[in-house]
Formats: structure tokens, sequence, C-alpha cells
């Protein structure tokens, strides 16, 4: 009787361990958990969130009335912008999973606009490694962010578009800059037409991606493309929309021509309504602005329109050869101005579609 007895004391004895090991193993695991998800959290040597602000190497953001970090959204992006001292070509960054971190020399101030919200600041650090700032922004989903140079002002800007929704384009447009390689198409002494419109379509990218509109350009370099090459190009890739941009020249009487002219063209009829009304879409959101004239819509046989089938205008963008225009397209400025017209047109001709 006593064994019977001392053996069931026994049996209670080993469940109490028993469970007691099993918890201990479950909250073994959880902490386990835990520190992995904050160590993939990890940037070098910082952690996101509160530890970041403590954390070894990281840096506080000063706020100042004339900083150079700026940040507005609307309900597809959040889009911060970093006015940067001198005119550079790059700025290295790096995409992760769950944010992106830029590059800069230690010699570039960042400072935080003191007329950013406080709200706008739970997703953005600063750290520094090997003599570099690291700026890092925390994303939400990793593809549909952007990074790139605009040059629209004196002084350059970093721009970055962090998406706020998974699928933050509703339309697609396609941006052809007129000429490159070996055709500079215009020129006036060393000004050469492709190189002012491969800038203007630059400029449009960043405007139209902040409003939802997918973009893809025909060319983002120097490069010669065949105009049958260019409305294949535009076919393959299905826009709402397709715009090419130029600029116009006159030799004889060179300053009596002027203004933007807004071209399409309709094979027995093919899209005529539709592409009339984006040639006046465009002719209203350009001309008159920064002294721009009106050269008017007109009705040209022109092949990349002729081939496309989608939607389209070329657009002459001022005349190179003319003094008044021409120093209009010198002037980042109104170069700036000129592209983000020229983007509002297009951001208005597919929300009405």
């Amino acid at each position: 009787m006593n064994l019977k007895i001392g053996g069931e004391g026994l049996n209670k004895k080993c469940a109490v361990i028993s469970i007691c090991v099993l918890g201990l193993l479950i909250i073994l695991l959880l902490a386990i958990l835990i520190i992995d998800n904050k160590s993939y959290k990890k940037v070098g040597t910082v952690a996101y969130g509160d530890s970041l602000l403590n954390g070894k190497n990281s840096v506080k953001i000063i706020r100042d009335k004339n900083g150079n970090i700026n940040i507005e959204e609307n309900d597809i992006f959040k889009k911060y912008i970093i006015t940067l001292p001198s005119k550079i070509s790059d700025v290295p960054y790096k995409q992760k999973m769950s944010y992106l971190e830029l590059n800069f020399d230690k010699n570039v101030s960042l400072k935080l606009n003191s007329e950013v919200k406080s709200t706008s600041l739970k997703d953005l650090y600063l750290t520094t490694d090997n003599g570099k700032y690291n700026l890092i922004i925390r994303t939400k989903y990793k593809s549909n962010n952007f990074v790139y140079i605009n040059n629209q002002k004196n002084n350059n800007e970093v721009v970055i578009l962090v998406s706020k929704v998974k699928k933050p384009f509703k339309y697609k447009a396609v941006l052809n800059a007129g000429h490159g390689g070996i055709d500079p198409g215009q020129s006036v002494g060393n000004i050469h037409e492709k190189d002012i419109t491969l800038k203007i379509v630059k400029l449009m990218r960043g405007d139209l991606q902040y409003s939802g509109i997918d973009v893809v350009l025909t060319r983002d370099k120097d490069e010669g493309q065949a105009l049958n090459d260019i409305a294949a190009f535009v076919n393959k890739n299905k826009p709402d929309v397709f715009m090419s941009i130029h600029l116009n020249g006159m030799e004889k009487n060179p300053n009596n021509y002027q203004g933007i002219g807004a071209y399409y063209y309709d094979e027995n009829g093919f899209q005529k309504d539709e592409r009339i009304k984006l040639a006046n879409i465009v002719l209203k959101h350009t001309v008159h602005k920064d002294g721009w004239k009106d050269d008017g819509v007109i009705r040209d046989r022109l092949r990349v329109l002729r081939l496309s089938k989608y939607p389209c205008v070329l657009v002459e963008t001022g005349f190179l050869t003319n003094d008044s225009d021409r120093a209009r397209l010198l002037d980042d400025k109104i170069l700036g101005n000129l592209a983000s017209n020229l983007s509002d047109a297009i951001v208005e001709f597919v929300s009405k579609k």
C-alpha cells in the first residue's frame, strides 16, 4: 500500500517538473524568435525603433528652419526631398527588405526642416559608418520605392518616393526624349536638343510617379533610337498615354518663330478625338506660363504618332533657335516648371479617360 501511494506522489512530481521544463523551453523559443526578429531589423550595428536613437553610431537629426530635408505626402507616396549644397551625379543607396539606406559624405549637411511634422519622423534615421552618413528610411513595401536626382533647381535635389500602398500605379505613361546618340537634333553651338529633351523626361518621371502613374522611358541616356523601334516599344508597353518631347528650330529669321506646339496624327480617323484632346490639354497646361507662346495644335503625319496604337502627342517644347525660348530652356527653374506642367497635362488626360 505504501509503495502504491509513493508511486502516485512520484508521478505527480514528474508531471510538475515536465510542465516546468516545457514552459522554460517555450519561453526560450520565444526569446530566440524575438532576438532573431530584432537582428533582422538591424542596419549595421543599429536597430530600428527607439533603440536606434540611443544605439551605437546613431546621430540625432538636427531641426533647422533652413534644414535641407523636407517631407511631403499624398495618398500614394511619402516623398523625402533632400536639397544638396552642390551638384552631384549620383547618390549611392541600398534597398533592403524593409528600408532604404542612402550614403552621404560627412561634409554634406543633413538637417531636418523645422516645418516637418513630428509624426513624419518615425521612419527616418541617421547613422554614421566609415566616414559616411547613412540616411535610413523605413519602407512598407520592398517594391515601388524610388531614389533619383532632380536638378530642376539651382541646387540638386535627391528625391525619394516611398510607396504607402502595395499597388501605387493606376496608369502608365511612355515618355520619349527626342533624338540621341549621333543624332543631336536641333543644335545651337554646343547646346543640343537631345540633351534638353532627356532632362525634361527625367524631371517628368518623378512628378508622374508621385501622382500614381508608372513611367517608362524609351531612353534614359544618350543613345540613338530608330523611329520604328520607338513606336514598337510604345506598343509593347501598352500605355495609357505616350508623349514624345522635342525642340523646334528655324534657320531663316529664327527669332520670328517661338512657342510650344502640340502635334497629333490620326490615321484614317484612328483615336482622332482622344489625340486632339490630349494635344489641347498639353497647351492648356504649358503656354502663357513663364513666357511661353502658343504655337498651336498641329496635325502632322509623324512616324512615331502614326505607328502608335495608343493615345499620343509629340510636343515641340520651344524653338531652340529663338533667343527667348533658348534662354528659358537653359533656365533650370523654368525647365522644371515646364516638366511639371507637361506632367499635369498627362495626369489630367488619364484621369478623365
